[in-house]
């Protein structure tokens, strides 16, 4: 079956299309949890990220850490394994405090 000259463009086109944003779409590995690390610096001053993206927060109380996750907009969910997990719905992120050593991850 022959293209059309209208599906030839729209075709040229929409590879253009995406060809730009791919390329216009910088990404770089780590930087979307260190920005999760300087809005919890504002709220908690006394962290600071540890090897493998773990921030320590155990200068604080566990209900202080709590308070400042939900005012980042993270709702608590569920425990597991010795983890409270937090899920922020607008950047569906999950972050979890280890809760013998007050600390938070991404792993859970």
């Amino acid at each position: 079956m022959k293209k059309n000259t209208t599906q030839i463009l729209v075709e040229k086109l929409s590879n253009i299309i995406a060809k730009n944003i791919l390329e216009g779409v910088p990404v770089s590995e780590g930087t979307g949890f260190d920005s999760i690390f300087e809005e919890l610096k504002v709220k908690l001053k006394n962290i600071t990220m540890l090897p493998d993206n773990i921030i320590d927060a155990s200068s604080y109380k566990e209900n202080e850490i709590i308070n400042a996750l939900k005012s980042m907009g993270y709702e608590y969910k569920k425990p597991i394994s010795g983890k409270l997990h937090f899920f922020n719905k607008k950047s569906s992120i999950s972050l979890y405090i280890i809760q013998n050593g007050l600390k938070i991850t991404l792993i859970p």
